[in-house]
């Protein structure tokens, strides 16, 4: 028997939750220490361009000292270590394939973060609301339904499980002008899947520490 030493962890991202906040939650949920590092406009303004990320983006994530980007891979690797990635490869398979959903339908709206015009940004939403973003929601409802499993893709949470809380609640939390803030509601899968993992212990108690917004 050997005793492994976890990797140090440090994890740097805005002070929002974003494309981070699944990754904070599952090593949350392994008791996994790590750095959490917020960073202001200002320090990833510097950072990029003394070329200290290596995308010129965030998340990044160093392990050991060893900086590595990209998201997905981010998340994948967090949720390996915390015990949330499931081990079943057609389970993986299936949380693989709600995680892309999620990405595919959240992908619908990025053009809009970048239209100065806050007339046809929110014509833009309205747009998505009344069409293509509301059929995506529809999809994903049907698949969590006919996926018949406690969680989204089994009866434990996992990473997917992650994903779809932070995906809802940045759809719902109205920080996004022109999203109706009831627009999961209408989704009783999601809505219901997504409360399960808000009321999970470490996640209520992480939320209580790291309020939004930020206090």
């Amino acid at each position: 028997w050997t005793f492994t030493m976890p990797p140090k962890l440090k994890l740097t991202y805005f002070d929002i939750r974003g494309r981070a906040e699944p990754v904070r939650l599952a090593l949350t949920l392994g008791d996994i220490p790590f750095e959490d590092v917020r960073m202001s406009k200002q320090e990833f303004d510097a950072a990029k361009q003394t070329g200290k990320l290596p995308f010129g983006a965030l998340p990044v994530l160093e392990v050991d000292g060893k900086m590595v980007c990209q998201s997905f891979g981010i998340m994948n690797y967090a949720s390996k270590l915390a015990g949330v990635y499931p081990k079943d490869d057609f389970v993986a398979l299936k949380a693989e394939e709600v995680k892309g959903c999620l990405d595919d339908t959240f992908n619908l709206i990025e053009p809009t973060f970048f239209e100065p015009d806050a007339a046809k940004k929110l014509a833009m939403r309205k747009e998505l609301v009344d069409g293509k973003l509301s059929e995506r929601l529809e999809m994903l409802e049907k698949l969590l339904v006919n996926n018949g499993t406690k969680h989204s893709v089994c009866d434990e949470i996992t990473s997917a499980d992650l994903e779809l809380y932070v995906f809802a609640w940045t759809l719902s939390a109205g920080i996004l002008d022109g999203i109706p803030t009831d627009i999961i509601a209408a989704y009783q899968r999601i809505s219901a899947l997504s409360q399960a993992v808000a009321e999970h212990p470490k996640v209520d108690k992480w939320n209580k520490d790291h309020p939004f917004p930020p206090t």
